[in-house]
Protein backbone atom coordinates (compact mmCIF):
# COMPACT_ATOMS: atom_id res chain seq x y z
CA UNK A 1 0.00 0.00 0.00
CA UNK A 2 1.07 3.54 -0.89
CA UNK A 3 1.61 6.07 2.22
CA UNK A 4 -1.05 8.32 -0.41
CA UNK A 5 -3.37 5.43 0.27
CA UNK A 6 -2.95 4.83 4.04
CA UNK A 7 -3.31 8.43 5.56
CA UNK A 8 -5.52 11.71 4.47
CA UNK A 9 -3.50 14.37 3.03
CA UNK A 10 -2.87 16.53 6.14
CA UNK A 11 -1.14 13.59 7.84
CA UNK A 12 1.20 13.05 4.42
CA UNK A 13 1.82 16.11 5.10
CA UNK A 14 3.08 15.48 8.23
CA UNK A 15 5.08 12.82 7.03
CA UNK A 16 6.96 14.74 4.69
CA UNK A 17 7.73 17.56 7.13
CA UNK A 18 11.56 17.84 7.67
CA UNK A 19 13.88 20.49 9.35
CA UNK A 20 15.62 22.79 7.11
CA UNK A 21 18.10 25.27 8.78
CA UNK A 22 19.49 27.86 6.44
CA UNK A 23 21.65 30.27 8.47
CA UNK A 24 23.68 32.54 6.17
CA UNK A 25 26.62 32.98 8.97
CA UNK A 26 27.53 29.29 8.30
CA UNK A 27 28.21 30.16 4.82
CA UNK A 28 30.68 33.25 5.68
CA UNK A 29 32.43 30.11 7.68
CA UNK A 30 32.76 27.60 4.62
CA UNK A 31 36.67 27.76 4.20
CA UNK A 32 37.12 25.79 0.91
CA UNK A 33 38.64 27.85 -2.09
CA UNK A 34 36.40 29.33 -4.54
CA UNK A 35 39.01 28.19 -7.09
CA UNK A 36 38.34 24.63 -5.74
CA UNK A 37 34.74 24.94 -5.81
CA UNK A 38 34.77 26.71 -9.09
CA UNK A 39 37.38 23.70 -10.69
CA UNK A 40 34.47 21.00 -9.41
CA UNK A 41 32.68 19.57 -12.72
CA UNK A 42 28.90 18.25 -11.58
CA UNK A 43 27.27 15.55 -12.99
CA UNK A 44 23.60 14.67 -12.38
CA UNK A 45 21.56 11.92 -13.29
CA UNK A 46 18.11 10.33 -11.57
CA UNK A 47 18.99 8.01 -8.83
CA UNK A 48 16.43 5.25 -9.18
CA UNK A 49 14.59 3.82 -12.40
CA UNK A 50 11.19 4.78 -13.17
CA UNK A 51 9.61 1.96 -10.75
CA UNK A 52 11.46 3.19 -7.77
CA UNK A 53 12.84 -0.65 -7.51
CA UNK A 54 16.43 -0.35 -8.79
CA UNK A 55 19.00 2.58 -9.82
CA UNK A 56 19.01 4.22 -12.96
CA UNK A 57 21.15 3.42 -16.02
CA UNK A 58 23.41 6.48 -15.18
CA UNK A 59 23.76 5.59 -11.70
CA UNK A 60 25.12 1.86 -12.56
CA UNK A 61 27.91 3.44 -14.86
CA UNK A 62 29.01 5.84 -12.29
CA UNK A 63 33.08 6.45 -12.14
CA UNK A 64 34.73 3.49 -10.66
CA UNK A 65 38.42 5.26 -11.33
CA UNK A 66 37.59 8.36 -8.44
CA UNK A 67 36.27 9.31 -4.95
CA UNK A 68 34.63 12.44 -4.65
CA UNK A 69 31.55 14.75 -2.95
CA UNK A 70 28.32 13.55 -3.83
CA UNK A 71 24.65 15.11 -2.94
CA UNK A 72 20.72 13.88 -2.75
CA UNK A 73 18.54 17.10 -4.26
CA UNK A 74 14.58 16.30 -4.62
CA UNK A 75 13.69 17.72 -7.28
CA UNK A 76 10.16 18.85 -8.29
CA UNK A 77 8.64 19.54 -11.65
CA UNK A 78 7.16 22.17 -10.59
CA UNK A 79 9.24 25.48 -11.47
CA UNK A 80 11.97 23.02 -13.19
CA UNK A 81 15.42 24.20 -11.82
CA UNK A 82 13.79 26.06 -9.13
CA UNK A 83 11.99 23.67 -6.65
CA UNK A 84 14.99 22.16 -5.74
CA UNK A 85 16.39 20.54 -2.32
CA UNK A 86 19.43 19.38 -1.26
CA UNK A 87 18.66 16.78 1.10
CA UNK A 88 22.30 14.76 1.90
CA UNK A 89 25.92 15.89 1.07
CA UNK A 90 28.36 12.77 1.12
CA UNK A 91 31.50 11.68 0.47
CA UNK A 92 33.02 8.43 -1.53
CA UNK A 93 37.04 8.46 -1.03
CA UNK A 94 39.26 6.22 -3.73
CA UNK A 95 40.84 3.16 -2.61
CA UNK A 96 41.03 -0.12 -4.06
CA UNK A 97 37.61 -0.90 -3.04
CA UNK A 98 36.22 2.08 -2.87
CA UNK A 99 34.87 4.82 -5.16
CA UNK A 100 32.01 6.47 -6.49
CA UNK A 101 30.19 3.99 -7.89
CA UNK A 102 31.08 1.67 -5.13
CA UNK A 103 29.55 4.35 -2.37
CA UNK A 104 26.61 5.43 -4.18
CA UNK A 105 25.12 2.12 -5.09
CA UNK A 106 25.35 1.44 -1.03
CA UNK A 107 22.62 3.91 -0.91
CA UNK A 108 20.05 0.79 -1.90
CA UNK A 109 20.82 -1.40 0.45
CA UNK A 110 20.88 1.37 3.45
CA UNK A 111 17.04 2.19 2.27
CA UNK A 112 16.41 -1.37 2.60
CA UNK A 113 17.63 -1.05 6.14
CA UNK A 114 15.94 1.75 8.23
CA UNK A 115 18.17 0.66 11.33
CA UNK A 116 20.89 1.19 10.18
CA UNK A 117 20.38 4.68 8.72
CA UNK A 118 16.79 5.94 9.35
CA UNK A 119 16.82 8.91 7.56
CA UNK A 120 18.44 7.59 4.63
CA UNK A 121 15.40 4.92 4.50
CA UNK A 122 13.08 8.63 4.98
CA UNK A 123 14.54 9.71 2.21
CA UNK A 124 13.95 7.05 -0.48
CA UNK A 125 10.70 6.34 0.68
CA UNK A 126 9.39 9.51 0.39
CA UNK A 127 10.69 11.06 -2.45
CA UNK A 128 12.81 8.10 -4.44
CA UNK A 129 10.84 9.40 -7.57
CA UNK A 130 11.96 12.75 -7.13
CA UNK A 131 15.47 12.06 -6.15
CA UNK A 132 18.40 12.96 -7.79
CA UNK A 133 22.20 12.01 -7.67
CA UNK A 134 24.84 15.31 -8.41
CA UNK A 135 28.24 14.20 -7.97
CA UNK A 136 31.76 15.38 -9.12
CA UNK A 137 34.97 13.33 -9.21
CA UNK A 138 38.09 14.43 -7.17
CA UNK A 139 41.50 13.15 -6.80
CA UNK A 140 42.61 13.94 -3.60
CA UNK A 141 41.07 11.88 -0.34
CA UNK A 142 42.12 14.52 1.96
CA UNK A 143 40.42 17.66 -0.16
CA UNK A 144 37.21 15.26 0.02
CA UNK A 145 37.00 14.64 3.92
CA UNK A 146 37.45 18.81 3.51
CA UNK A 147 35.19 19.44 1.26
CA UNK A 148 32.14 17.03 2.42
CA UNK A 149 32.56 18.54 5.77
CA UNK A 150 32.91 21.93 5.22
CA UNK A 151 29.42 21.65 2.83
CA UNK A 152 27.71 19.83 5.77
CA UNK A 153 28.59 22.69 8.49
CA UNK A 154 27.81 25.37 5.85
CA UNK A 155 24.51 24.09 4.22
CA UNK A 156 22.93 21.66 6.99
CA UNK A 157 21.38 19.51 4.93
CA UNK A 158 18.26 17.90 6.70
CA UNK A 159 18.98 13.73 5.82
CA UNK A 160 22.73 14.50 7.59
CA UNK A 161 23.51 12.60 11.03
CA UNK A 162 26.19 13.92 11.63
CA UNK A 163 27.23 17.50 11.44
CA UNK A 164 30.77 17.50 11.74
CA UNK A 165 31.67 21.01 13.17
CA UNK A 166 31.46 20.61 17.29
CA UNK A 167 30.24 23.96 17.58
CA UNK A 168 27.42 23.67 15.25
CA UNK A 169 26.32 20.39 16.13
CA UNK A 170 26.32 21.97 19.50
CA UNK A 171 23.69 24.43 18.23
CA UNK A 172 21.43 22.63 16.56
CA UNK A 173 21.28 20.05 19.14
CA UNK A 174 20.64 22.85 21.79
CA UNK A 175 17.32 23.26 19.97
Amino acid sequence: MMIAEAFPIGEQIKLHTFDFRIYPELWNDFDIEDEVIEALEWTETKFLNDEGTDFSDDVKNLPTDSGGIYIFIIKSHVLKGVSEYLAYIGRAQFTKRHNLRVRCKRYLSLYLDEKERPKITTLMNYFKNHLFLRYAKVSDNKLIIRLEAELINSLLPPFNDEVPKKVVRQAINAF
